[in-house]
């Protein structure tokens, strides 16, 4: 019996590892063609968000879905393939944006795209955008996936690349169901040929219950044709302009060097947003512009363009003959704040005429609408503070005057003020500046009559970044204040 043991169990034992191991292989070589199969089914099927891996054979399927119902249709798919016994669903599904807002913007060879679009929409927008704008470098950097787009939504994109595509600067905003398509044309043949033909586009465009508002003006010919003295007064502007409407602003006159037209157009970008200004200034090196020395001059159009910059549509106007200044202030208190500093800033020889007024209240706005309004106007600019404080930049009070505007259009509406930061210094000194750089702005806020019971500061420091912080335009982008509208 001892001898039948020593040789029978040591047998059985090997018979058994040997089965072990062949049965191992198999089940290795049947989880890897059940992985190649179901890849490849997925891949057939534009399921590239999806991933699925097997236990013998069971699926388990990852991946975040773009749509509702798109991964059982995946799960079906794979159950359907011989030798698939079960597939386990474990995706999550990509988050629904509301307001759905999408940003196309152009500024020579630049674009820049901002907002959501759907998956499927996203992966081929680039390429489409890429191939109707030849040459172009294009910013996807601030777009990402989102549901809750509205139906047409990848016609609209092709619309505004279209209408992009003919003009050195405009931009394409699009808010739920309405595409705003901004710009200017030049008043020329070419100008007025290229107007008329982008009004046959849009006659012809099928966005289904997107509307589109075309802000574009008609290029008018009688411009082009001043007479011989118009033409003279036109070159010779001795002074300071500058207009303000929902395009952007445009500066006019002249400047007595170069380092001060770049100092004007430097701080006319953090005013109003880079993409915002116009410029048509003339160096006049060493002269005296309107009777002023360069330093005097220097000062005086910064309070200008400050001025300007916290009223609606408003415009200004520096000559040896004064200081004139019209449009509408965002609420009283701003109209307060802007004449104390501009008469301050003037010496007694600039003698200031103005007809300034408080606009008057918009018209109520869910909260829905109040967000869109206010991610609007953050998208094309930034709230500013000093470096490394918490302190706001004078740069940036007309924009938070038109915030406050808009604030007061949904009166019913909370308001979370987000501060964040880029990745640059001590985490926990980057989440108490963030906490300090929103509740200035809720003092901001409520310095203009906002109640303090609708606002609420919170800091995220670096832990909420929207770019890349490897490099300086992504490190710019994570530094900033976002408003969250909730409805109480």
């Amino acid at each position: 019996m001892s001898l039948l043991k020593s040789w029978l169990i040591p047998g059985a034992l090997a018979v058994a590892a040997v089965a072990g191991l062949s049965l191992s292989g198999e089940t290795t070589k049947i989880e890897t063609d059940l992985n190649d199969r179901a890849a490849e089914i997925l891949r057939a099927k534009d399921m590239d968000w999806a991933s699925v891996s097997f236990n013998g054979r069971d699926a388990t399927l990852t991946g975040t879905a773009p749509e509702e119902g798109v991964s059982e249709w995946a799960s079906e798919l794979l159950l359907a393939e011989w030798g698939v016994r079960i597939v386990k669903d474990k995706t999550d599904l990509l988050a629904a944006q509301s307001p759905y807002t999408w940003g196309l913007s152009r500024k020579g060879n630049a674009l820049t795209m901002i907002g959501y679009l759907p998956y499927d929409v996203l992966k081929k927008a680039p390429a489409d955008i890429a191939a109707t704008m030849a040459g172009m470098d294009l910013d996807i950097a601030n777009v990402t996936a989102a549901r809750g787009a509205p139906k047409e939504i990848d016609k609209a994109v092709a619309l505004a690349t279209a209408l992009l595509a003919d003009l050195p600067e405009g931009k394409a905003m699009l808010i739920d169901g309405k595409l705003t398509i901004s710009g200017a044309l030049e008043a020329s043949p070419e100008g007025l040929a290229l107007y008329k033909t982008m009004q046959e586009t849009l006659a012809t465009a099928e966005l289904g219950s997107i509307s589109v508002d075309f802000q574009i003006a008609e290029p008018q010919l009688a411009a082009m044709e001043p007479t011989a003295s118009d033409a003279s007064a036109a070159t010779s502007i001795d002074g300071f302009a500058i207009a303000r409407s929902s395009d952007g602003v445009v500066l006019n006159g002249s400047v007595p060097s170069q380092d001060i037209k770049d100092d004007i157009l430097a701080m006319a970008r953090r005013m109003f947003g880079f993409g915002a200004v116009a410029d048509t200034l003339s160096v006049r090196p060493g002269e005296e512009i309107a009777g002023l020395g360069a330093d005097d001059y220097n000062r005086i159009t910064a309070a200008v363009l400050q001025a300007v910059s916290r009223l609606d549509g408003g415009e200004a106007r520096l000559s040896s003959g004064g200081l004139t200044l019209s449009g509408s202030a965002f609420y009283d208190g701003a109209l307060d704040q802007l004449q104390a500093t501009l008469k301050a800033a003037l010496p007694a020889s600039i003698a200031l005429t103005s007809q300034l007024t408080v606009s008057a209240p918009g018209e109520a706005v869910d909260a829905d609408r109040c967000q869109a309004l206010m991610r609007g106007a953050l998208e094309q600019n930034t709230i500013l503070f000093d470096s490394g404080e918490a302190t706001i930049s004078s740069d940036s009070f007309g924009l938070l005057d038109g915030l406050i505007f808009t604030a007061r259009r949904c009166p019913e509406s909370h308001i979370v003020v987000e501060g964040h930061t880029d990745s640059d210094g001590d985490d926990a000194a980057n989440l108490t500046l963030s906490e300090k750089r929103a509740g200035a702005v809720v003092t901001y806020l409520g310095s203009a009559g906002l109640s303090p019971d609708r606002l609420e500061a919170k800091g995220f420091g670096e832990s909420q970044p929207v770019a890349d912080n490897d490099t300086p335009e992504g490190k710019a982008k994570n530094r900033r204040i976002e408003f969250v509208i909730l409805q109480q």
